[in-house]
């Protein structure tokens, strides 16, 4: 009896490549090597988080900003955004003005109000810095 086995391919942009093999490896064994990096991470979020909010409180727009870890969302809206029917009815036209201003000013965020921004630890200070003060001219 014979039996015939074929293996289902797996497709993806970079399955299978070398280079993204060695990256994805060196990274994993970089942060096995060096746990700070998590909380320097975290803290960075947090600040980027923090700072922002304050500034859309002081402008006086509703907002939400979500955070996981090193993942930010932000919704423009009074509501708590706790599932895609709740950041459905955020203010997505206020999201798109928002998306472009920063654009503008040199400040690449996710096209659309329900992705996050993945954040990384090489954002510096400087970065957030500069990420800030593009938030103040927001109006």
């Amino acid at each position: 009896r014979i039996v015939n086995v074929t293996a289902a391919p797996i497709a993806g942009t970079l399955s299978g490549n070398p280079v993204a093999m060695i990256a994805g490896y060196t990274l994993l064994n970089e942060l096995k090597n060096n746990p700070s990096i998590y909380a320097e991470l975290n803290e960075k979020t947090m600040q980027l988080k923090n700072r922002m909010s304050v500034i859309f409180d002081t402008n006086k727009i509703p907002v939400q900003i979500n955070q996981l870890g090193s993942m930010i969302s932000v919704h423009f809206t009074n509501e708590p955004v706790v599932d895609f029917a709740s950041s459905a009815r955020s203010e997505q036209a206020v999201f798109r003005s928002f998306f472009h201003h920063m654009l503008k000013e040199g400040i690449y965020l996710p096209p659309s109000a329900f992705e996050s921004w993945f954040l990384n630890n090489a954002l510096s200070v400087a970065d957030i810095d500069k990420t800030i003060e593009a938030i103040k001219k927001f109006k």
